[in-house]
C-alpha cells in the first residue's frame, strides 16, 4: 500500500526538503485509516525516502526522490484538478445516485441498449484494464442519459480523477473477481431500475454501488 503514499507525493509534485501535511489531514485526504498510514510513513522512512523530525513533521528526504520526475509538466490536468480518494467518493455520492434517477427518466432505447453492452463487455472482460474501461463507459453513458449538461461538465472531473494514476493503482489493489462480479450485479440492478423507470430504485442501486466501492478501495471504515 505504499504506493498509494508515494502516488501521492508525485500527483502533489512535492520536492526533497517539502514537508507532508500533518498525519491527520493525509490520512482524510487519502482517505485511509490513521494506522495504516502510519505503517506507510514508517515504510518510507525505512526506504530513506522521508525524514520524520519529532514535533516539526515528515518531510521528503533527499535521497530516493527525483524533484524532476515528481514534476508534473505545467498546466497538465494533474495541476488544475488536486482531489484525493475520498473526496471523490464524496462527490459521487452526491452526484451519481441522482444522475442515476433522472437517467431513469430520460434514458433513450439506444442509451439503454448502451448500458446493457457495456455490462456485458466488463462481465466478460479477461483484463483488469479491459474491465476498468467498460465500467467508465457505464458510468458516462449514464451520466449522458441525465440529459443535464453542468452535471456532465461537473462529471468529468470525476472522471479524470478515475482515469488518473493514484486512482487506478487503488482500484487495481482492491479489486478481485467477486467485486468485480459484485460491481456488474449492481449495475445491473441499476439499469434494470432505468428501464423500468423507476427512479427511486435507480438511485438507490447506485449509492449501494459507490459505498461499497468507497469500502473495498478505501476499507470499510470510511
Amino acid at each position: 500500500m505504499s504506493v498509494v503514499l508515494k502516488d501521492f507525493i508525485e500527483a502533489e509534485g512535492l520536492e526533497p526538503g517539502d514537508r507532508l501535511p500533518p498525519e491527520r489531514d493525509l490520512a482524510l485526504k487519502l482517505g485511509l485509516p490513521r494506522t495504516a498510514l502510519r505503517r506507510m510513513l514508517a515504510s518510507l522512512e525505512k526506504e530513506g525516502r522521508l525524514i520524520r523530525h519529532v514535533g516539526r513533521g515528515t518531510f521528503i528526504a533527499g535521497s530516493g526522490v527525483n524533484s524532476t520526475a515528481l514534476r508534473r509538466p505545467p498546466g497538465s490536468t494533474g495541476d488544475a484538478l488536486r482531489t484525493y480518494p475520498a473526496e471523490v467518493f464524496e462527490a459521487r455520492l452526491i452526484m451519481e445516485p441522482k444522475i442515476a434517477a433522472l437517467a431513469a427518466l430520460r434514458a433513450t432505447r439506444q442509451e439503454i441498449d448502451e448500458m446493457q453492452k457495456s455490462i456485458d463487455r466488463g462481465s466478460a472482460a479477461e483484463t483488469l484494464v479491459e474491465f476498468e474501461k467498460w465500467d467508465a463507459v457505464f458510468h458516462r453513458i449514464i451520466v449522458g442519459a441525465a440529459r443535464n449538461g453542468l452535471l456532465a461538465s461537473l462529471y468529468e472531473g470525476i472522471h479524470t480523477v478515475r482515469a488518473g494514476n493514484l486512482w487506478g493503482k487503488m482500484k487495481e489493489q482492491s479489486l478481485t473477481p467477486e467485486r468485480m462480479k459484485a460491481y456488474i450485479a449492481k449495475h445491473q440492478a441499476t439499469l434494470d431500475a432505468i428501464k423500468d423507470r423507476d427512479s427511486r430504485e435507480a438511485e438507490r442501486n447506485m449509492y449501494d454501488h459507490i459505498v461499497e466501492a468507497r469500502a473495498n478501495i478505501l476499507g470499510p471504515n470510511t
